[in-house]
């Protein structure tokens, strides 16, 4: 018997590993997240739209599908590089064909509903079957609307840095939180290599025209870090210059004693040979 139970034990963690099943997964993708309010910027015309806050990030990707049974899967790493589920909120559709829906028809989870429903400009709703989440130990799968789209959802964030891993490819853009930057490659990093940059207002825009990748790497500082930066390595040089005076001034005050106390004696060879044996 025991050794059945221990069977039994022994599957359900090799399943629980491999990603097959809801249990193992967590709560990356609960109703209440879902259902949470955000605003998007929809009106892009770039296939990502991602603005980092300072406490999470939005994210706008195109995700035109024609077959109902499209899906999308979103995930992260954590320090060891393991796979985990993105833990999204404020999950939301808006349809692109304004021929079938009205401009502005989004599809979203409502606090008080059981699922995602269908919201018109208007007001109105309906509930809908599609935009539904799955999590397992590895992925948040999204089953998409069959019409074309944009898929929006907010992740919190700590910290200077993201890591994203988009699930579409194309045009993107990044913007950075208010009053920082990332020009500079000793405070930050961007990888891929952005192909443009803009500023607007206190924040700087990134831009990508063509982008396929794994993995968008961002690093970013606040723009007073360059001052203290810059203020840290002025100190830095002054007391290297300072130390540098100070032993060059050390040097000279020996060799002076040295001469003084006779130490330092040239003799000049007076032509003679030396005795046998020392030459």
């Amino acid at each position: 018997m025991n050794r059945r139970l221990l069977a039994a034990a022994a599957f359900l963690v090799l399943v629980g590993l491999a990603g097959c099943v809801t249990p193992f997964g967590g709560d990356a993708a609960s109703p209440s997240d879902l259902s949470q309010d955000a605003t998007y910027e929809f009106d892009t015309d770039r296939d990502a739209y991602i603005v980092v806050n300072e406490n999470n990030y939005t994210a706008v990707y195109n995700v035109s599908k024609a077959d109902s049974n499209e899906s999308i899967a979103l995930y992260t790493t954590d320090s060891l590089t393991v796979e985990q589920p993105l833990a999204i909120r404020a999950l939301q559709f808006r349809y692109a064909n304004e021929s079938r829906f009205p401009n502005g028809t989004v599809v979203r989870y409502e606090r008080n509903a059981t699922g995602p429903r269908r919201v018109y400009p208007n007001g109105e709703n309906d509930s809908v079957d599609t935009l539904t989440v799955n999590t397992t130990n590895k992925r948040t799968k999204i089953d998409l609307p069959a019409e074309e789209g944009q898929l929006a959802f907010t992740v919190s964030k700590s910290g200077k840095e993201l890591a994203i891993r988009p699930p579409v490819n194309g045009s993107f853009e990044l913007v950075l939180p208010p009053n920082t930057d990332a020009s500079l490659p000793l405070l930050s990093q961007v990888r891929p290599p952005n192909d443009g940059r803009e500023t607007v207002g206190d924040r700087v825009h990134l831009t990508w025209e063509e982008l396929d990748t794994s993995v968008l790497v961002v690093r970013w500082y606040l723009n007073r870090d360059v001052w203290l930066f810059g203020g840290l390595a002025a100190v830095a040089l002054l007391v290297g210059l300072v130390g540098t005076g100070y032993y060059y001034l050390q040097v000279q005050q020996a060799k002076k004693r040295r001469q003084t106390e006779g130490i330092d004696v040239d003799y000049e060879d007076d032509g003679r040979d030396p005795p046998p044996g020392m030459g």
